[in-house]
């Protein structure tokens, strides 16, 4: 016999308005082998007809209720989230309850789907930005889960047919997979009903394993040139693993990378957009999951610049590492983390966030409650020594959307100790 149903609820009254989602705790890691996408299709697909209703029923449905229904899908999880006024809440569970149970993903509109996600992926190819960033986690995290495309690759897709995506349903959205959470105008009560309600018509399969493998960090400096033609802007993406939120440094690095790149004034921006004019903008982000994710710097310069851009960039990290940052710096990115805090939590469907956060990537349970403390606890010497265990300058996936018959040379040039290359085209799949 199931469990009781995992349930979070951030009630909050004084508009009519209300947000529910419905997670699981896995996501795209388990979509086979050449049928990669298959759970993205399968989700899309959803609003395109049960046994009773049409697709276009059902759209009508939707707009008359005034509300939106729409999945979501990455490694680590899937969600279903759906939001409408008060009023028309039992009428638009009804219809979530109608879509999760009568799941009959008919293979035309599965063959529909298909084509509008592929359509997706190659229009994505024109953001130079997200064309970057793709292709470096890609190669950051090549055999890992966390470098899949949860939407799929036009070959891993063409592999995907009514089958896949009904077994891609149903091993996800099974019944102790799934966390039911809302926001809003709306009681823990109401929201049990529903979850009650829905979870008998699911599957009673197993739920698969949350269960990720640790990722291998680059080793050696690499650089990845995604090569499109004539470009005058590149877009560059730095970075190797980070921390897991439950590893001992995580709150001293996620306090360095802040004064590194995460605020206007951190060293990044002031030496690359305010001294030089390289790039508009420059940042370093911490990412964070169940295993280690990302740490990555990011500048977009002109194509010209890039050379510079880059060389400069692995300077400012090698600096950071030798001399450490100053006392100054890390009692700035403390008051900007602590101060920044109350952003993160000033709304219900946000509190809801952070609680889903902790259920869902595994974090611990005082990762919030805690936060501002955990921040503010952090040293200079913490901050210094997490950089030191945690980030290498000699180990770097350099990722750059240019036009390698231009620019490859002067990159390479501008990388001391480059130990290889690599040319893909920026339609790879």
């Amino acid at each position: 016999m199931s469990a009781a149903p995992t349930i979070f609820c951030e009630p909050a009254h004084d508009l009519p308005l209300v947000d529910v989602f419905i997670h699981a705790r896995t996501g795209a890691q388990h979509d086979p082998a050449g049928q990669e996408g298959a759970l993205n299709l399968a989700l899309r697909t959803l609003r395109r007809g049960t046994r009773t209703r049409s697709a276009r029923e059902i759209d009508a449905l939707v707009d008359r209720l005034g509300a939106e229904f729409g999945p979501s899908v990455d490694a680590s999880s899937a969600g279903i989230h759906a939001a409408v006024i008060r009023r028309n809440v039992p009428a638009l569970l009804d219809l979530v309850v109608e879509l999760l149970t009568d799941v009959t993903l008919p293979e035309a509109e599965i063959a529909q789907v298909r084509r509008e996600v592929k359509a997706d992926i190659v229009d994505g190819r024109d953001d130079d930005r997200s064309l970057a960033g793709r292709h470096f986690r890609r190669t950051l995290f090549a055999g890992h889960p966390y470098g899949r495309p949860a939407a799929g690759t036009l070959g891993g897709l063409d592999g995907v047919d009514r089958a896949a995506a009904h077994a891609a349903f149903q091993r996800t959205f099974c019944r102790d997979n799934l966390v039911f959470s809302a926001a809003g105008d709306i009681t823990a009560a109401e929201l049990t009903a529903f979850a009650d309600r829905l979870l008998p018509s699911l599957s009673a399969q197993p739920a698969p394993s949350t269960a990720v493998p640790p990722p291998k960090p680059v080793r050696g400096r690499r650089l990845l040139i995604v090569d499109k033609p004539d470009r005058t802007q590149t877009q560059i993406y730095i970075g190797n693993l980070g921390t897991q939120p439950r590893d001992r440094d995580h709150f001293a690095l996620m306090v360095g990378n802040t004064l590194f790149g995460g605020t206007f004034t951190a060293r990044l921006m002031r030496e690359i957009r305010s001294k030089r004019g390289l790039s508009y903008g420059a940042s370093s982000r911490l990412s964070r999951d169940r295993a280690r994710e990302a740490w990555a710097m990011w500048t977009f310069p002109a194509a010209t610049d890039a050379p510079l851009c880059v060389g400069l960039q692995l300077s400012l990290l090698e600096r950071l590492l030798e001399r450490g940052a100053t006392a100054r710096e890390v009692s700035f990115a403390r008051s900007f983390l602590t101060r920044n805090y109350a952003f993160d939590r000033d709304t219900a469907t946000k509190r809801l966030m952070q609680r889903l956060d902790v259920e869902l990537l595994d974090l611990p349970k005082s990762y919030y409650s805690e936060y501002v403390d955990r921040v503010n606890a952090v040293t200079a010497d913490d901050v210094n020594a997490a950089l030191r265990r945690r980030l290498s300058a000699d180990d770097l996936l350099i990722t750059v959307v240019a036009t390698a018959e231009t620019l490859r040379g002067p990159l390479e040039a501008a990388i001391p100790g480059l130990r290889d290359t690599r040319v893909i085209p920026f339609d790879h799949d």
